[in-house]
């Protein structure tokens, strides 16, 4: 390139874009243009590292695109490029452009400096005893942590762009030798064909490649680095996408939403016994309330005779039926627990708890409702959060008022039908060829048994459903 043409692309790329600047370097036989963006740079390495090695240059050579990128810059991370019409795009990526006259290739170099938290205890799995690292919104950071633990040679680490506009990168990771080859392939597949201007979180891959937002989550979400690489140890993909601290995990079964890290860490006794009750309060979640109205409305004689007079005469005030009692004590439950989770951090939890006190009392005492369904709410609202990860709580959270419905209408039949349909949705997804009910449908006792044990001195294969190319763990 000319020097005129070089000027024509730095006016070019200035009345597109205003934020990038030019600095010019006057030696003795040829200018020199850096072209960068401060905002997205380490101006420091450009003053050390580029700046100060060309000015510094007393050799008497010609100098070019090679030369200066071979024998003079200091900076690690360089390429020698080609097309002008590449460049404005290189420089929005973070990069330092070096463009020389009379040469028609230039310079680019990484410079990129993203402002970034440091890593921090994980706010969503929290554990007792678990590592404390958890990722963060920087790609680089969270590869980092996954590499400090898996220093395997056949862990493949791929990336893409994503997003014609903001160009999110994104990694696929996994074990080269242990994950399923069709489940790699259909993932990568099913990532390459986004074509959408922006990716801002890892919930819009997991929507894009989903298809959509299905009831039940068909992927997982992991925020500690351990428990992400614990996935891929068992030969699972993990998807880590720039600008998110939940890294994606597929494929992933109904069973493993209530399977947290420290359960692998810990007693086996406690974690057999920990995962059935998260199992117990699943099923409470789902069902309490629509227990309730079945026997009040529909079934009041399964009860002791003295325990009906005794229901009985505490919804004697109460002024509407037990299916609206059950429905406005559930909602005005989601709207106190969706309040919370807005409030500050610093009052949250002290007012959440104040509100729902005061308000259970209060309609109790005002004969709105009757205080076994302010109990049952309550013990609910609890329950739900013992599931280790919130996304398939938020489905059964929306199930629990169709299961409230159909009891309203149809009695314990509407119960056990809308229950039948719950059962027969899950058994009938997968989640990227994995069954979604595994390894409960299909059965396989070995691996029902290493769930629940969660041990790994007995973890001698990986799971059958899985169907990776290497099957032994020790």
């Amino acid at each position: 390139m000319e020097e005129k043409d070089i000027l024509e692309i730095i006016e070019n790329i200035s009345s597109s874009n205003r934020d990038v600047t030019v600095r010019k370097l006057t030696g003795d036989r040829v200018n020199i243009y850096i072209l960068f963006i401060m905002q997205l740079t380490d101006r420091v390495r450009i003053s050390e590292d580029i700046i100060k090695p060309i000015l510094s240059y007393k050799g008497g050579f010609q100098l070019s695109a090679e030369k200066i990128g071979n024998s003079i810059i200091y900076t690690d991370n360089v390429s020698i490029e080609e097309g002008k019409e590449n460049i404005l795009n290189f420089i929005l990526q973070g990069n330092a452009i070096i463009l020389i006259p009379k040469d028609k290739n230039f310079i680019k170099v990484n410079t990129l400096k993203v402002e970034k938290r440091n890593v921090d205890l994980p706010q969503i799995e929290t554990a007792v005893r678990a590592p404390k690292d958890s990722f963060t919104e920087n790609l680089d950071s969270n590869i980092s942590l996954i590499r400090y633990r898996i220093q395997d040679s056949s862990l493949s680490i791929e990336y893409l762009s994503l997003g014609k506009r903001t160009k999110t990168n994104v990694a696929v990771v996994y074990l080269e030798d242990v994950a399923n080859s069709d489940v790699v392939n259909n993932i990568k597949k099913r990532l390459s064909n986004i074509d959408i201007d922006g990716i801002l979180e890892s919930g819009h891959v997991q929507k894009l490649i989903l298809g959509g937002s299905p009831l039940f989550p068909e992927m997982g979400v992991s925020e500690r680095s351990d428990s992400a690489c614990g996935h891929i140890l068992d030969g699972k993909v993990c998807i880590i996408v720039n600008g998110s601290n939940l890294a994606l995990v597929a494929p992933f079964t109904f069973l493993e939403f209530i399977d947290s890290g420290e359960d692998h860490y810990d007693n086996s006794y406690i974690s057999i016994f920990i995962k059935f009750l998260r199992i117990l309060s699943i099923f409470l979640t789902l069902t309490l309330s629509s227990l309730y109205v079945a026997v009040v409305a529909f079934h009041p004689d399964v009860l002791p005779s003295q325990y009906i007079l005794a229901l009985a005469s505490s919804r004697v005030a109460v002024p509407v039926n037990a299916f609206l009692e059950a429905f406005i004590m559930e909602i005005i439950g989601e709207i106190l627990r969706e309040g919370s989770v807005r409030l500050p951090r610093q009052i949250g939890p002290a007012l959440g708890i104040v509100e729902t006190i005061v308000i259970g009392q209060a309609a109790v005492t005002a004969g709105l409702v009757s205080p076994l369904m302010v109990i049952i709410v309550a013990l609910s609202s609890m329950a739900s959060f013992a599931a280790p990860d919130y996304s398939i709580m938020n489905s059964i959270r929306i199930l629990k008022f169709m299961l409230l419905i159909f009891t309203a209408t149809f009695g314990v039949f509407g119960l056990i039908m809308g229950i039948n349909i719950i059962a027969i949705r899950m058994a009938s997804i997968t989640s990227f060829g994995a069954p979604y009910t595994a390894p409960m449908a299909p059965f396989n006792l070995r691996d029902i048994i290493k769930f629940f044990h969660s041990n790994i001195v007995y973890e001698k294969e990986r799971a059958a459903y899985l169907r990776t190319k290497d099957k032994k763990r020790q």
